[in-house]
């Protein structure tokens, strides 16, 4: 189905709701394992505990993202499926009508970028002019991408700001594949549905 310049507009309004729905729980565990586990890592004069410290909260952190990710598959899967009957039934219903919400790997990266948002801004600001309130943010609330070359400039390097943008790689990739299988899980889930519905219908006729 063709959408009209509205429909797009009402589309891309309840699609990117459901993106920041997806990236709002990754991004508030950024802020809380960098502000508790993380941060200790700038705690310790002895660089292996600094080290353990930031080993640990990055390991946490990946964790996180491979669980929000399959589940933002599977909801995204089952999504779908529900969106796929709204529609041969005629519904109205405007996320089915607009195909909101539905499964696109795209979306498994999108969500990952979005929940590192506000990190590139405060990072590309702190690169392009180096001041204390953005690297106090950078420091305690994005920890888990600025530590990593913080610890090696604490040595005696002097690494450039901009190279900490390179970490949302990780979260993005950790996310979009941890999506992806989530997706192909419901998608065999549904097809189980599917086939027992079916049997069903074959006894009962």
């Amino acid at each position: 189905m063709k959408l009209n310049g509205e429909q797009k507009g009402k589309k891309l309004l309840l699609e990117l709701k459901d993106l920041l729905v997806g990236a709002a729980f990754p991004f508030m565990l950024q802020l809380i394992f960098s502000a508790s586990v993380i941060l200790f890592a700038s705690y310790s004069d002895e660089i292996g505990i600094s080290i353990a410290a930031l080993v640990f909260g990055e390991l946490l952190l990946a964790g996180a993202y491979i669980i929000f990710g399959r589940q933002n598959g599977i909801v995204a899967y089952r999504r779908t499926v529900q969106n796929n009957k709204k529609r041969e039934a005629g519904s109205s219903d405007a996320r089915a009508v607009l195909h909101v919400g539905e499964y696109a790997l795209y979306k498994g990266f999108i969500i990952a970028l979005i929940s590192c948002v506000p990190f590139i801004i405060f990072q590309i600001i702190n690169a392009a002019a180096p001041n204390k309130p953005c690297e106090f943010v950078l420091m305690y609330a994005f920890g888990w991408a600025w530590f990593p070359f913080g610890l090696i400039n604490r040595g005696g390097a002097n690494l450039s700001e901009w190279l900490n943008l390179i970490w949302i790689t990780v979260p993005i990739a950790i996310h979009a594949v941890a999506y992806l299988l989530g997706a192909r899980k419901e998608k065999k889930k549904q097809l189980l549905v599917a086939k027992a519905q079916e049997l069903k219908g074959k006894r009962n006729k």
